[in-house]
């Protein structure tokens, strides 16, 4: 998540995302994310590091949020929060293997191994009760510190406590970790990926 204050100003509206909403969403997921750590560890840096980031959220969107329309967005197009329902978010061995091309994309041949196994490690940690998965929630740098994180969450929290689901997420940067507590998630466990690359797994029960 990139975000600097979880007050919404009264003028962001929040709605979900259409079709053809799909690449200025992913632009500016992207540029929310350039320097997240764990993404960088992720896309081989080289001179298609751009390229290889976009793929993430391309990724994101495609195989996991868009097919079950929960993808959420500013009226500007420059936020988003890309939600999987619950018993929604694995994958089986059939699409992994499908998968792969992206997986290449993303990491380059020569790390595809390394970073597969690692994302398989954070995969066996996640939780089997059913919940809603916030994939990704970012904003553009430019419309950062207004607010947005906290209607971006709204409609699926509203969900989550409406139905008693509970919700969860794998946060990449430690100073958002007050961010997310403000929402009702807590730190479950903290997970050292690489040097200097770390996750914290947080759940939150319904209110």
């Amino acid at each position: 998540m990139r975000e600097d204050e979880d007050v919404a100003p009264k003028m962001c509206a929040v709605v979900q995302a259409q079709r053809d909403d799909r690449e200025i969403l992913v632009d500016s997921l992207t540029r929310a994310f350039w320097d997240d750590p764990m993404y960088n560890w992720l896309a081989k840096q080289d001179a298609y590091l751009g390229a290889r980031f976009r793929r993430i959220f391309e990724i994101y969107w495609d195989r996991f949020a868009w097919p079950y329309e929960q993808i959420w967005t500013t009226e500007d197009r420059l936020g988003a929060a890309l939600w999987s329902p619950p018993n929604c978010w694995q994958l089986g061995l059939a699409q992994q293997l499908a998968f792969l091309p992206d997986w290449l994309g993303v990491t380059g041949l020569s790390q595809l191994y390394s970073r597969w196994r690692a994302v398989d490690k954070i995969q066996a940690k996640h939780p089997h009760v059913p919940h809603w998965y916030l994939m990704a929630v970012g904003v553009a740098p430019e419309a950062q510190g207004r607010g947005y994180c906290s209607k971006l969450l709204r409609p699926i929290l509203d969900i989550c406590d409406r139905t008693q689901t509970p919700a969860y997420l794998e946060n990449s940067k430690e100073q958002n970790i007050e961010i997310y507590q403000h929402f009702g998630f807590k730190v479950t466990e903290e997970v050292v990926v690489d040097k200097d690359v770390k996750l914290w797994l947080m759940w939150r029960e319904a209110r």
